[in-house]
């Protein structure tokens, strides 16, 4: 039997006397979706946030595909090719979708001139690539939550994540996103 794409082990973490994460194990196969289902505080979002790099665990172990993960970082985790679509979207809202998409990798032309048209056939391509319907051209101000989503979702595949971690993905979405965004997930 393979390893586990993402194995956490012993995770704790602890914020002063409230232990959020205590002793958190947890091991996913690749291909597969999971749900971690709680009550609000109930450490969800800090487990995620220790698997992305965005805190530091107080104990334990991070496991990809087998091996150790040295994890401080979202750099170290997108490096690593895990991807996060936070619950409050981290986007600029000025700009559109193939700008959004771009961001730390922006394309260039002559001279090093950002490249507009290399940015939008991107971001088509990987829209039509994964399934995920949205307009390159369009303001990520002038989207609805579902379509934001999808250019987070996007964004974190355009940055090579293989593992996507998705922090309340249904939260603000009405019951026919949640459809879309499961038959997306599932594909």
């Amino acid at each position: 039997m393979p390893a586990p794409a993402v194995e956490l082990r012993g995770i704790t973490k602890s914020f002063g006397a409230l232990k959020a994460n205590d002793a958190v194990s947890l091991a996913v196969a690749a291909g597969t979706l999971h749900a971690l289902v709680g009550e609000n505080g109930a450490g969800k979002t800090t487990l995620m946030r220790v698997l992305y790099g965005l805190l530091e665990p107080d104990a334990g172990e991070i496991r990809l595909d087998g091996s150790p993960a040295r994890i401080r970082r979202p750099a170290d985790a997108m490096r690593l090719g895990i991807g996060m679509v936070h619950q409050h979207f981290m986007l600029v809202p000025a700009l559109t979708v193939a700008e959004n998409l771009a961001l730390g990798r922006e394309p260039r032309g002559r001279l090093g001139a950002y490249d507009h048209a290399a940015a939008r056939r991107r971001a088509a391509e990987l829209a039509r690539r994964f399934g995920l319907a949205v307009d390159p051209d369009a303001r990520v101000e002038d989207l609805g939550v579902g379509e934001q989503q999808r250019v987070e979702i996007l964004k974190a595949l355009a940055h090579g994540a293989r593992i996507l971690v998705l922090d309340e993905p249904t939260a603000a979405l009405a019951p026919h996103e949640v459809d879309a965004l499961f038959a997306v997930l599932r594909r």
